[in-house]
């Protein structure tokens, strides 16, 4: 029989002096834990142990854990953990803040340990279900569905405009083919209009424009489109 393979968790504390009480209760449920003391230190700590899921388990004003979180979803290599930040019971504002950051879930202290443990499994099991999301700035893609939000604020998107947001955020960060949009499958069997695709993507600048969330698509000359950040426009990109 083939050895089961632990999780392993990243914990980014702020007590280096101490021995993190959630590193604790995770080893207890058979977790592989690594620790940072410092938000500056997470991207770092989750490239050099490769995680399975981040837990932040930062300062309670908020800054450091939204420092960190920032970090995460902005660095190539660790845009796609799983992310659990602990935060104040009465602290909405931190809440709000890292749910649009891009943190998948948000846990209120003090917590049960199972509830800890539970809310880590639901993570991961959000994943090896393929229910995959890919991270564009502030804009979250569930690659199976094509549902989004722009931070915690969901997208009211129709199946066409959803098909083809699934698909550039698939090819992100290269040009999704204008080929490949004009052959999925939500268009009719019938509809042999050519500017379908160019209808739905501009629905699709008009509402990521209205949402305020600084990512754009951009026109690829004779190629296609890309979905990309407005700072990465700016750059030139």
């Amino acid at each position: 029989m083939a050895a089961i393979t632990p999780i392993s968790a990243l914990v980014v504390k702020d007590a280096p002096s101490m021995s993190s009480l959630v590193a604790r209760r995770l080893m207890r449920a058979g977790f592989v834990v690594n620790e940072v003391p410092r938000a500056d230190d997470a991207v770092r700590g989750a490239s050099e142990t490769s995680p399975d899921v981040v837990i932040l388990d930062l300062l309670v004003d908020g800054g450091p854990a939204t420092i960190a979180g920032e970090r995460l979803r902005d660095s190539p290599e660790t845009e796609d953990l799983p992310i659990l930040a602990l935060v104040p019971r009465d602290d909405a504002a931190t809440k709000v803040a890292l749910l649009e950051l891009g943190c998948d879930d948000c846990l209120a202290k003090p917590f049960e340990p199972d509830e800890l443990i539970a809310r880590v499994h639901v993570l991961l099991r959000r994943r090896q279900n393929g229910r995959l999301v890919r991270r564009i700035g502030p804009l979250r893609v569930q690659l199976a569905s094509g549902d989004a939000w722009i931070g915690a604020r969901p997208l009211e998107l129709t199946a066409g405009e959803r098909a083809i947001l699934s698909t550039l955020a698939r090819a992100f960060p290269s040009v999704a083919q204008r080929a490949a949009l004009d052959r999925l499958p939500w268009r009719p069997a019938n509809d042999v209009s050519s500017n379908v695709t160019e209808v739905l993507v501009a629905r699709l600048r008009q509402k990521l424009a209205a949402a305020g969330g600084g990512v754009e698509i951009r026109t690829v000359r004779r190629t296609g489109y890309r979905v990309q950040t407005t700072t990465a426009t700016e750059a030139g990109v």
